[in-house]
């Protein structure tokens, strides 16, 4: 199965404060919701995590200028007010708590590797749904995802609602 967890980036500022908004719809129609142990429609939370952690990684990716890749290494916290259910938007707030070490070079050596702590809120309407901290550690870009960089990074941008121009 194929899953993303950002539909679309509602606002980022990656230099300044340092936070990301991002959107995720929970269509009916996907896989998740049949089969499981837990009540009818409602989202795992382990997606609404999972969610949450990939707008905090896109939000150090982008502060990085794309040369690291944000690997979550930890969960400091992680509470869950109501379950999310399908149908529903989930609106993420990340930003950013504390920054170790320069995300402009995740290339340093094993010891010096590049640490952020992000916080982030998600909410469907205005009621809170889940919060967290979460701790990235920072690699470079080249290592997580290889041969495939440009098509991963075009998708980011795109996300950002940035178009590759290139011939």
């Amino acid at each position: 199965m194929r899953y993303l967890f950002i539909d679309r980036v509602l606002d980022i500022d990656a230099h300044g404060g340092g936070t990301i908004t991002i959107r995720k719809a929970f269509p009916r129609s996907e896989e998740y919701f049949d089969g499981t142990f837990r009540r009818q429609d409602e989202v795992p939370a382990s997606l609404l995590l999972e969610t949450m952690a990939t707008a905090g990684s896109s939000l150090l990716t982008a502060r990085s200028r794309y040369q690291a890749h944000a690997l979550l290494l930890k969960v400091n916290r992680a509470t869950f007010r109501r379950p999310a259910c399908a149908g529903d938007a989930v609106v993420v707030r990340a930003r950013l708590a504390g920054l170790q070490g320069d995300w402009a070079r995740p290339d340093a050596a094993a010891d010096a590797r590049p640490l952020a702590e992000v916080h982030t809120r998600a909410f469907v309407g205005e009621d809170p749904v889940a919060e967290s901290a979460l701790l990235f550690v920072g690699l470079p870009l080249a290592w997580t995802l290889g041969s495939r960089r440009e098509e991963t990074l075009a998708g980011m941008l795109e996300l950002l609602g940035y178009t590759d121009r290139r011939p």
